[in-house]
């Protein structure tokens, strides 16, 4: 059974066969995370997925116990500890939580993730120059962090404002390796009607990024593409690089239906043809709207 928060006191879950049913937060507290625990308790990837679903619902006490087993059973111990030290931050024992994240760091060594993460603790003791520089640090060794980048750049907007939150975007965007803050410059060089500048930016990040290209990467540049009209652009840059195994059924849509726009369905077919191959129950829906659209030979 799968779950997200209703409201404060109500729990909308689907059983089994998809149906919905609203559950009390003490009911699924009492009588369904118990039973969840047990189930997962011996699957690493499992037992972290019921973590993170958990953490979001509102039920952190309830997770301690699986965090720690975690860490014991998991085969990416930075997945756990940073869960493990995500749900001791949500208790406010900020002390334990740099523990175990510094304990990984002197065992496996300083990760992206985990640094960011560290910063929030020195954020959260209102430690602002300390959780800037771990945060930078963290950028330094994890360019492509969607989060950590995000915040970067928020910490410079929030003091010099819009034209403080560009530099720093263009500070991560000068390392080795990064390509997602190519990704927000090109955004606000398509806001500027910089297209120019915009189509530069999205060949350096697909340059960098390797191949396949990371499936957020397609994603939100034919997003961001095609939201200002440049369709044949979104064929040009995704087209060559979409592979359906790597980029699934949002990057396909995008590809569909800008084929569609320019009026090309026999091209938009095969990327159809590809997504269907891959027997994906819960696509159905989405295909056959495709497939209606293209028998009409345009988009919706």
């Amino acid at each position: 059974m799968s779950s997200h928060p209703d409201s404060d006191q109500m729990i909308r879950a689907y059983d089994a066969q998809g149906r919905e049913v609203l559950v009390t937060r003490e009911q699924w507290r009492e009588n369904v995370l118990p039973g969840a625990i047990e189930q997962d308790w011996n699957d690493a990837d499992r037992l972290a997925g019921l973590i993170i679903q958990s953490l979001n619902d509102g039920f952190i006490d309830e997770m301690v116990r699986p965090a720690e087993r975690l860490v014991e059973l998991d085969p990416n111990p930075e997945r756990a500890v940073v869960l493990q030290a995500i749900v001791y931050m949500k208790q406010d024992r900020l002390d334990d939580s740099e523990r175990v994240l510094q304990a990984f760091c002197a065992q496996h060594g300083e990760t992206g993730i985990v640094l960011t993460n560290l910063a929030k603790i020195h954020a959260e003791r209102d430690d602002e120059a300390r959780a800037l520089d771990t945060l930078w640090r963290a950028l330094q060794r994890d360019p492509n962090q969607d989060n950590g980048l995000g915040w970067f750049e928020a910490i410079h907007r929030d003091f010099g404002g819009d034209a403080a939150g560009i530099t720093a975007m263009r500070k991560v965007a000068a390392l080795p390796g990064s390509w997602r803050a190519q990704l927000w410059l090109a955004r606000g060089e398509l806001g500027s009607h910089n297209y120019a500048g915009a189509i530069a930016l999205y060949n350096e990040a697909l340059s960098r990024a390797g191949d396949p290209a990371p499936a957020d990467l397609l994603m939100q540049m034919s997003g961001d593409l095609g939201n200002a009209g440049r369709i044949a652009d979104i064929l040009e840059l995704a087209g060559p690089r979409f592979q359906v195994h790597a980029h699934g059924l949002q990057v396909g849509s995008n590809l569909i239906k800008a084929n569609l726009l320019l009026g090309r369905p026999d091209d938009a077919q095969p990327i159809l043809d590809q997504l269907r191959a891959l027997d994906r129950p819960d696509w159905q829906e989405h295909l056959a709207y495709w497939d209606a659209q293209l028998a009409q030979g345009r988009p919706g």
